[in-house]
């Protein structure tokens, strides 16, 4: 019995000392590094490198996956075990670890995959074996581990690519040898494992970079040696793989950052030594080789993040430091090379997560973690 004593105490004086933080459980602050955005008109998610997936914004069609319809100011934590997040209009999409896709949100068109046209806040499971994904206004695009391309959702300009204009409750299988892709409100990109970009749905504004204005319900090739592709509202963007960024489609607010406003039909080069894009709805980010943020587009609330309201034509030095970007609505998201997040414009539904009483920023600022 002594000696029981003497091993309850030393366990109890073992409990009692205090452990190193990484033991912790994490709490969600100040030793989070940031490793992934995404970001909707109103609402936004950010993915930590421990896999715990955050959410801010908008939430009234269950957008944040927390599993309520209600909006959040400040970043609440969803899920773990994440690695890829994708933001539509009010539908989200959570790759978790192990490969199977989730969707939350706003499911009219059947943009979630479930089979349904029912919202859903507390995420569905979609399909395994995913290895990217994007979100459109109301539309999804996953492409498998195989390099198939799957499509669900709305598909009213042929935004799915599979040859018709009907709506889709469940992924179709649309094309092989993709890598990723990129969705905008309704047009869609893709990028073959041949660096191959390719473009289907609406080409009102030229988005789709093939020389007119006809939409397409089949993926049309638009260029080669691609290495990256971002969708906006209704322009594109796609990096080819000497550092080249190119533009096309809408221009109103000079989001293809060529100078003027003027809408194309097919791309035109915009700058050069860039090693990531972005697209928002009417803006464009652009990240270069020496880790500087540039923006170009519209920036009525301060999504540029130059400290003024006014748009820009062209791509302007905007923050250093960065690693990661992506662009909403009317706002902004960038990951710093020390992990953290900074976050500029529109803030109506707390989108950038600053708490009540902001309205908009017109600087780059830390979000509330």
């Amino acid at each position: 019995m002594k000696n029981l004593s003497i091993v309850l105490l030393l366990f109890l004086a073992w409990a009692l000392v205090d452990k190193p933080a990484q033991s912790r459980p994490t709490t969600g602050t100040p030793a989070m590094t940031a490793t992934r955005l995404a970001a909707g008109p109103m609402h936004s998610l950010v993915l930590f490198a421990d896999g715990s997936l955050w959410a801010m914004g908008n939430g009234n069609d269950g957008q944040l996956c927390d599993g309520h319809t209600t909006t959040q100011r400040k970043p609440i934590p969803v899920m773990g075990y994440v690695k890829q997040i994708a933001a539509g209009e009010r539908h989200s999409l959570v790759l978790k670890t192990d490969g199977v896709l989730w969707a939350c949100g706003d499911n009219e068109y059947g943009q979630l995959g479930d089979g349904s046209t029912n919202d859903a806040a507390t995420p569905v499971k979609v399909m395994a074996s995913v290895g990217a994904i994007a979100a459109g206004k109301s539309h999804s695009l996953i492409v498998r581990t195989d390099g198939s391309l799957w499509a669900v959702g709305n598909n009213t300009r042929g935004q799915l690519g599979g040859g018709d204009e009907e709506h889709r409750h469940t992924p179709v299988k649309i094309m092989d040898g993709v890598q990723a892709v990129a969705a905008g409100e309704q047009h869609s990109l893709i990028l073959k494992l041949d660096g191959s970009a390719w473009a289907t749905g609406s080409n009102f504004n030229g988005q789709l970079g093939t020389g007119d204005t006809r939409n397409r319900d089949v993926p049309v090739q638009v260029m080669d040696h691609v290495k990256a592709i971002a969708a906006g509202n209704a322009h594109s963007l796609f990096l080819r793989d000497d550092g080249s960024v190119w533009a096309t489609g809408f221009d109103g607010a000079g989001q293809l950052g060529d100078g003027g406003n003027i809408n194309r039909k097919v791309p035109v080069q915009v700058m050069a030594d860039v090693r990531t894009i972005a697209a928002g709805g009417f803006h464009s980010l652009f990240l270069r080789n020496d880790d500087t943020l540039w923006a170009t587009g519209n920036n009525a609330q301060g999504q540029l993040g130059n400290g003024t309201r006014q748009h820009l034509n062209r791509p302007t030095r905007i923050l250093d430091r960065v690693t990661r970007m992506a662009g909403g609505g009317y706002h902004s998201l960038a990951i710093r090379d020390d992990g953290s997040v900074v976050v500029t414009g529109s803030n109506g539904s707390g989108q950038i997560g600053l708490g009540q009483g902001v309205s908009d920023v017109g600087v780059f600022q830390a979000a509330a973690w």
